[in-house]
């Protein structure tokens, strides 16, 4: 977004909060009337300022419920979330950055100092205000069933959510050819068009899936669990995060080693992870894919002695 933009959407939520101090909750259309802007910009805003604490229920923008607007001041456990929400839009650009650094200015005490240092996740650029981009978030919202076009493949989806894997941009939707739920790369969509058709939209159902995607390889109603042994140089990483949603730690060995599943839908669910922390890292089963681990390690191995330069 160009700089006035940011500054007209940093403007409605620093007046949002404010009305919220005075007013339990705001309903869009009224807040949509008082800025001179559509139902859809309001949604947008709410949407890209999650970093604020607002959020949309049942058509009405509410103060999150442990969000307390008569603190006086931050106390630390704050100031760290608040530098959390900082790092995660950190680099969107120049005029966002000049503004982080104002805000944390007037925050913090001038002898505070932060220890913390978050290294935000890098993200596709993505204009949000592209036509294509537009009529997706339209056609979300409206929930109507849509054509999109890729690789000059005309394809009917329902469209539920945009979402982001490992910083790339893609819509999940539902193929309405095989009633597949499947990702599509926003960057790669040529043309999209919405009906008049609606769709229902099941949000636990959608929410409930989404919890267990762990990349943009996700296959619908393919499940099936992977289950490595963790040696102890790394174990401790495990016992201390979820490298993905699903994982769970079966068992601790006596030579401090840790055998762990993962409930994937692909392999590729799970093969950069594994990848990753090779040597440190086995895989127990399934054996088609330990094996396949296996495979791809030889074929790298050999390529790499052959490229090597002679002596």
């Amino acid at each position: 977004m160009a700089q006035s933009q940011h500054d007209k959407l940093f403007a409605r939520a620093l007046l949002m909060l404010q009305s919220l101090k005075e007013e339990s909750k705001r309903s869009v259309i009224s807040l949509a009337e008082e800025f001179g802007v559509d139902k859809r910009t309001i949604y947008r805003d709410v949407e890209r300022l999650h970093f604020f604490p607002i959020e949309l229920v049942d058509g009405y923008v509410c103060l999150s419920e442990d969000y307390d607007v008569t603190a006086p001041s931050l106390v630390d456990d704050e100031l760290l979330l608040t530098e959390l929400a900082f790092s995660a839009i950190a680099g969107i650009d120049e005029g966002t950055d000049k503004k982080i650094h104002g805000i944390r200015a007037k925050l913090t005490h001038p002898l505070f100092f932060n220890p913390y240092k978050i290294q935000p996740e890098g993200f596709e650029a993505i204009d949000t205000n592209s036509e294509i981009l537009n009529k997706i978030e339209d056609a979300i919202e409206q929930k109507n069933i849509s054509k999109l076009m890729l690789n000059a493949k005309t394809i009917e989806v329902e469209p539920y959510r945009v979402v982001a894997f490992d910083g790339i941009w893609y819509l999940f939707a539902k193929d309405m050819d095989d009633a597949k739920i499947k990702t599509y790369l926003i960057s790669r969509i040529e043309e999209f068009r919405a009906s008049t058709k609606t769709f229902k939209y099941d949000k636990e159902r959608i929410n409930t899936i989404l919890a267990g995607v762990h990349t943009a390889w996700f296959e619908d109603g393919n499940s099936f669990s992977v289950k490595v042994k963790i040696k102890k140089e790394i174990a401790h990483y495990f016992k201390l995060k979820k490298f993905l949603h699903s994982q769970e730690i079966k068992e601790e060995q006596k030579d401090g080693s840790l055998i762990v599943t993962f409930r994937v839908s692909s392999d590729e669910d799970v093969d950069n992870l594994i990848k990753a922390w090779l040597p440190h890292i086995e895989v127990v089963s399934p054996l088609r894919f330990r094996q396949r681990i296996a495979t791809e390690l030889e074929q790298y191995l050999k390529e790499l002695k052959q490229n090597l330069p002679s002596v």
